[in-house]
């Protein structure tokens, strides 16, 4: 390998369907000086199969004698990777044949930046794309206190773990993913990297990122364990915004991502999905007070679902104006 190296972590959990498809993509990159460690977290389905069924020697090829999670496996590949570089990926999606090459050339402009990412056009399961990536005003690098901004209204400013590049020196300082996290273990990654570090944005779309429906995240138990996990994450993040704009902050999550809560508690009930309206309700009454949130919910049912009551629309697109 050359002085510059970077290594894909590839954790594989019973993802036979795309699997293949997934690791073709990675061995036609037109970049092609990388070591590609594939790590299986004790597939049930035949994933193995296909990992062993692979002799490029740029494959290194590991396996859990039980299931341990997405996160621990994370670690362990990282713990056992030789680059410099941390190019995560999934067992679902495809990288673009120009990927590797338009990232790596973009670290060796930028080789201060704690971590970077890339645009995405999503596929679905048949491959065609049903949401093209469109260009946005997010700077080439993002600095602490703007990442902090930004991920705090709009969330984890990745998206998800397969178009992000990690610096292992930078992971050595802040630490591994925390391996108690089942869902938002990255979105937490990214709020403790942007706390010291600028994170770099690639405006082009260089995966297809897949979606459907045999995805964990898509099930609705997965969105009760998002709320519990993301709330101290944004707890962080409000901490870290400007001090003239904590009041302000504080009332849009309660208007938008707490009523995004109460919705979902609703609407569980009225499908007939008592035990996740339940569970849910026990996340929100650890954030705030359900029945104060149900008033407000009352009063802003004329508007779209998941959108801010009218009287914020304004003020947050001109926030954002001003971050851009």
């Amino acid at each position: 390998m050359s002085a510059f190296t970077v290594s894909i972590l590839l954790p594989v959990y019973n993802g036979r369907k795309f699997l293949r498809e997934s690791i073709e993509s990675v061995l036609h990159q037109s970049l092609r000086d990388f070591e590609f460690v594939i790590w299986d977290d004790h597939s049930t389905d035949g994933s193995a199969d296909i990992i062993d069924s692979y002799c490029d020697p740029r494959i290194r090829k590991y396996s859990n004698p039980v299931n341990l999670g997405l996160f621990k496996t994370l670690n362990l590949a990282i713990s056992n990777a030789r680059g410099d570089w941390m190019r995560l990926w999934s067992q679902d999606d495809v990288m673009k044949s120009s990927c590797l090459e338009t990232e790596s050339q973009f670290l060796r402009r930028h080789p201060e930046i704690g971590m970077c990412y890339c645009g995405v056009d999503v596929i679905d399961e048949n491959g065609s794309i049903t949401l093209p990536s469109s260009s946005n005003c997010t700077p080439d690098i993002v600095p602490p206190a703007l990442d902090a901004q930004i991920m705090f209204y709009h969330g984890s400013i990745a998206g998800n773990i397969a178009n992000v590049i990690l610096n292992k020196r930078v992971l050595e300082r802040v630490g591994m993913f925390l391996e108690d996290f089942r869902i938002a273990g990255d979105f937490e990654m990214w709020v403790r990297i942007s706390k010291e570090y600028s994170i770099g944005h690639i405006n082009q779309p260089l995966i297809l990122l897949r979606s459907h429906a045999g995805q964990f995240s898509r099930q609705r138990k997965s969105y009760v364990i998002c709320m519990a996990e993301e709330h101290s994450i944004y707890q962080t993040l409000l901490a870290r915004q400007p001090i003239e704009e904590i009041s302000y902050a504080k009332n849009y999550d309660r208007r938008h991502r707490y009523l995004q809560y109460i919705h979902f508690m609703i609407r569980s009930l009225l499908l007939g999905d008592v035990k996740i309206a339940i569970e849910s309700y026990r996340v929100i009454s650890r954030i705030d007070k359900p029945i104060k949130l149900f008033g407000l919910w009352l009063l802003t049912a004329d508007q779209r679902l998941f959108r801010i009551p009218s009287k914020y629309t304004r003020e947050v697109a001109e926030h954002w104006q001003t971050l851009c």
